[in-house]
């Protein structure tokens, strides 16, 4: 039998929204966690316990990223989201960036839009050895509409290949699509009740899918048993998710009190989105955008209603869920600390709440609210061991040699646990 595994005289951030615990101990027992107790009550020199001394370290819950685009590579717009690497490099890529989730502590992700079915294919691969990697979550493929109801274009369908993107312009094909993407593996549904500035066929204020639609995508992913998600960026856009029973709200950039107030109501997940349209905006001319097109953006806006709305999503207990629209060139894969940064610097969310977005809530949205998330007796194993306190300085996050190591289940999958020099008499 494999000895216990005692993480010995660390900080312990629980994931719950509260400062960190100094002088714990964490005992592990396979891929669970057994206790959580005082450092001078740990059993130090139990010949069936693995001790090691992690004195100055601190041990937080793994993160989940909550809206992950797997297999975007870098891209700068629609496009090039679909079209600019093969299917096989993109899988290729896809999964060099799954193993390297767990180098950045996310021992989970949740997918929000897949291209070709990727996400289904990782997790399968992940599940069965053959790919290291963290727990997967797949999405669907975005379901997508050529345009507004006032604008479907059948010709734009046509040049879309079905296996990258499905575009639907009747509820029916949309209980279709919804019905054939669980089939293939997705645990969660990827629909647009909005648009988006940079999209090609509707704008952020502007509705992609019609308020029916939306009930027919929502009652089909859950008749199958799985959830659904909305790209929701404008108000009536966020009004019709709303009503549809969306399970995940993403952006929720023009949301307004009253809509708040239902989301909280009926406890839907919110991935909001700050960091990565403030990083097109001061970023985006050194990538190729030019000063017209960012001033023809509306995200200006965006930004300031988000960090209006940031606040009163904490105060009225609404699930927030960290996670960015990582893959585009400004917001590359592997930056994904960056974005809790920003919600401390810009938004003013104590880093401890900005924690809970990406541990507590991130399993919760990925369906292991019970097991994960929390540094807890009885959790599963999924620990991050850094090198200062995250509560204290969520920098740490993004800092080389900040995250020391990641365990998954009780076994370590990146980085490594390294003991506490020893202190002699001469160091004294």
């Amino acid at each position: 039998m494999a000895p216990k595994l005692l993480l010995h005289n660390v900080g312990v951030q629980e994931g719950l929204g509260r400062a960190t615990l100094p002088a714990r101990s964490v005992l592990l027992d396979g891929d669970r966690i057994e206790a959580v107790l005082p450092a001078g009550e740990a059993p130090v020199g139990n010949p069936g316990i693995e001790t090691v001394d992690l004195t100055g370290r601190t041990v937080m819950p793994g993160m989940t990223l909550g809206h992950t685009h797997i297999a975007y590579l870098d891209v700068h717009d629609a496009r090039e989201m679909l079209f600019k690497y093969s299917v096989p490099e993109l899988t290729l890529r896809a999964a060099a960036n799954t193993t390297a989730l767990l180098g950045c502590g996310y021992t989970a992700f949740v997918g929000a839009g897949s291209v070709s079915g990727i996400d289904m294919a990782l997790r399968r691969a992940v599940d069965s050895g053959r790919l290291l990697g963290p727990r997967i979550t797949p999405c669907s493929r975005d379901l997508m509409v050529s345009g507004p109801p006032e604008r479907r274009n059948g010709e734009v369908k046509k040049r879309i290949p079905t296996d990258l993107m499905r575009l639907a312009d009747t509820p029916e094909e949309m209980a279709e699509y919804v019905a054939g993407e669980i089939a293939e593996g997705a645990e969660i549904v990827k629909v647009f009740s909005s648009g988006d500035d940079t999209f090609p066929n509707g704008r952020s204020h502007e509705l992609l899918f019609t308020a029916e639609e939306l009930v027919v995508a929502a009652r089909t992913a859950h008749e199958h048993g799985a959830r659904i998600r909305a790209h929701s960026r404008g108000l009536q856009g966020i009004r019709n998710a709303i009503a549809a029973g969306v399970d995940v709200i993403d952006h929720a950039s023009y949301a307004d009190d009253a809509a708040l107030e239902a989301i909280a109501e009926r406890g839907i997940f919110v991935v909001p989105s700050l960091h990565q349209p403030h990083r097109l905006l001061t970023t985006g001319e050194q990538h190729g955008k030019t000063t017209d097109y960012l001033e023809s953006l509306e995200f200006t806006a965006e930004v300031e209603n988000t960090l209006r709305i940031l606040p009163l999503m904490v105060e009225m207990g609404i699930p927030v869920v960290a996670g960015d629209d990582f893959g585009f060139a400004w917001t590359p894969h592997g930056s994904y600390a960056e974005e809790l940064d920003t919600y401390v610097t810009m938004a003013g969310i104590p880093a401890r709440e900005v924690l809970r977005w990406a541990t507590a809530n991130g399993a919760a949205l990925a369906g292991r609210g019970k097991e994960a998330g929390t540094v807890e007796p009885g959790r599963l194993a999924d620990l991050v061991v850094t090198a200062e306190d995250p509560a204290a300085s969520i920098t740490v996050l993004s800092r080389p040699g900040g995250i020391e190591a990641t365990l998954l289940g009780g076994r370590v999958v990146a980085g490594a646990l390294s003991p506490a020099p020893t202190t002699t008499g001469a160091d004294r």
